[in-house]
């Protein structure tokens, strides 16, 4: 069940075309060669789906912010090791990650954390919308709380990426 909600937003995914370079050279942008690997389920951060068990995946070090700064953080993620559709609901909340309880950071124009939480299991709408309601929020960061792994970015539909 999809909560209702009066806020609007967009998701963004890791783009393809970093995706695509990532699965291509096995090279990530700070230098780490990587490899292939079956794995456990996991979260691929370009389709948005939770990976079924032994799929393979490509482990990289992946920075969501084109900018510098100290909340610029760098950390593991997850794509699928062959090419998947990227995640094209962008005014949907990923249902794979609908049941799970999230992180979400909310960030301002500059890249500065200025309110966090987490998500409520079932209800991540609930949490945009109170992290939104405080107009200096131009965009959110999704992580998994116990990891601390990015998962994907939603922004204010008029937001540009930073």
């Amino acid at each position: 069940m999809i909560a209702a909600t009066s806020i609007r937003f967009s998701i963004a995914a890791i783009p393809s075309d970093i995706a695509a370079r990532i699965r291509t050279t096995l090279v990530d942008d700070f230098g780490n060669q990587l490899v292939e690997r079956p794995a456990d389920p996991a979260p691929c951060r370009h389709c948005l789906r939770i990976t079924t068990p032994g799929e393979a995946l490509i482990v990289f070090a992946y920075r969501p912010f084109t900018g510098v700064g100290p909340y610029a953080e760098v950390g593991p993620v997850f794509v699928h090791a062959g090419a998947c559709e990227a995640y094209a609901q962008q005014d949907t909340f990923p249902q794979d990650f609908r049941n799970r309880m999230l992180t979400m950071r909310g960030y301002n124009a500059e890249g500065t954390i200025e309110t966090a939480e987490l998500s409520e299991a079932g209800n991540p709408e609930s949490a945009i919308e109170r992290l939104f309601s405080n107009e200096r929020v131009s965009f959110i960061h999704v992580r998994n709380p116990a990891w601390g792994c990015y998962d994907f970015r939603i922004d204010r539909p008029s937001v540009s990426s930073t």
